[in-house]
């Protein structure tokens, strides 16, 4: 899929509309959004060009409201005790047109995308187990709840770089691999001994801390050099 947002692939920025305006028409006024659709949002805000100002000090939660004109918006519940509107249609206005993606192999994104699901549950199981202790985002300083909590895998062993170092560990060129996906959204690796060999690999040897998904966001993004997994000669 040309977009590919918190490993929800989308054919057309059009499609991510109309799963923005399914999370609006399901979440009741004033009311926080599901856990996935807040991750799939958190996600897309990315794109906001003014995320860093909106988000502030950290997101408590994402909420929805409906305006003085009738329609329905998202509101960013800052941990400052103020909230803020949040335009969707300017986050996708902003996402990199498929042209600019394709700078990356479709095969490469749906790879990264199946293996970031095939570890969802070992994220979400530090996640709920490190939420039992009190703590406070190492980026922002805001504290740390089940509404906002973001799982960080420590650089320089990012996420990319762990799936880099496995790529090239079991000679594995992300091209080859059969991605398939899940209710026609969610990216899944197809091959079941590869799959099984990644969650061992991650759960061997991720470096995870909790973090809030606002200052998520403000990590930078290390380059891994995936161009040499799939043009290096064998």
């Amino acid at each position: 899929m040309p977009y590919q947002i918190n490993n929800e692939g989308f054919a057309t920025k059009n499609d991510v509309r109309i799963r923005c305006r399914d999370i609006l028409a399901k979440t009741p006024d004033g009311k926080e959004v599901a856990e996935v659709d807040a991750d799939f949002l958190y996600s897309l805000f990315q794109y906001h060009d003014e995320w860093s100002d909106k988000s502030g000090v950290g997101v408590a939660a994402i909420t929805t409201q409906t305006t003085s004109h009738g329609t329905r918006c998202f509101v960013l519940r800052r941990h400052c005790g103020g909230e803020v509107d949040i335009s969707f249609t300017h986050a996708i206005k902003l996402m990199p047109g498929t042209r600019g993606q394709t700078r990356q192999p479709q095969g490469l994104l749906d790879f990264r995308a199946g293996a970031r699901t095939a570890v969802n549950q070992q994220i979400r199981t530090f996640r709920d187990t490190a939420l039992v202790v009190t703590s406070v985002c190492p980026v922002t300083g805001e504290p740390v709840n089940h509404a906002n909590a973001a799982v960080d895998h420590v650089a320089p062993t990012t996420f990319d770089q762990l799936l880099y170092d496995f790529c090239l560990a079991t000679d594995t060129n992300p091209l080859n691999v059969l991605v398939g996906s899940l209710n026609g959204v969610v990216a899944t690796i197809e091959d079941v001994m590869l799959c099984a060999a990644w969650e061992q690999y991650h759960l061997a040897h991720a470096q995870l801390r909790l973090i809030s998904k606002t200052g998520n966001l403000k990590l930078s993004k290390p380059s891994v050099p995936w161009f040499e997994l799939y043009t290096s000669p064998k």
